[in-house]
């Protein structure tokens, strides 16, 4: 990803300590990712509602995105639930991310959406924490929670989960241990 949050006037702000948003651009993303999820739990709460692309089709769709895209070395990430807009309900799966050079989990969150919602795809977080990973010792360290989002109890373990189906030949390791 070309563009890095750091590089604009108006990069989105946290406070290290408690991961709170510090301007408007910090609030808009933090606002963003958790109405996500607020339409998420109200769209499962209704009756079906009619899709306008088959589960085939999105299904292929969500096949094409990689389950995992994470910068090398030590950074925070985030888990995301992602579906194709206009999909039948439940189809829908996680990814992994995170971005070298990105300090907060909210910026990982919209890096993210800002490569996929230009194909149709929406996303709401899980949650994230802090990952190592190595390619020439093929280890991969998922530890740790985000201040912004909270706690999410399974979130490192499934992301360990899966980092280990996408790189099989790694040594995948996990702990809710940490910050």
């Amino acid at each position: 990803f070309p563009f890095s949050m750091a590089d604009s006037a108006d990069a989105a702000q946290w406070d290290d300590a408690t991961g709170a948003p510090l301007n408007d651009a910090a609030r808009s993303i933090l606002e963003e990712a958790k109405a996500t999820i607020a339409k998420s739990s109200a769209a499962s709460s209704k009756s079906s509602s009619k899709a306008v692309i088959s589960e085939d089709a999105a299904r292929a769709i969500l096949a094409a995105i990689p389950d995992v895209d994470l910068a090398t070395g030590e950074h925070k990430y985030v888990q995301v639930i992602i579906s194709v807009k206009g999909a039948p309900k439940g189809v829908s799966k996680p990814i992994v991310t995170s971005t070298a050079g990105l300090m907060y989990h909210p910026d990982m969150y919209d890096a993210a959406m800002k490569k996929l919602k230009p194909l149709g795809i929406t996303g709401r977080v899980v949650g994230g924490g802090r990952i190592n990973l190595d390619h020439g010792a093929k280890t991969a360290s998922v530890w740790g929670y985000s201040k912004s989002f909270g706690r999410a109890e399974g979130c490192n373990e499934r992301s360990a989960q899966i980092i280990g189906r996408f790189h099989p030949d790694y040594r995948v390791t996990w702990s809710d241990d940490g910050y």
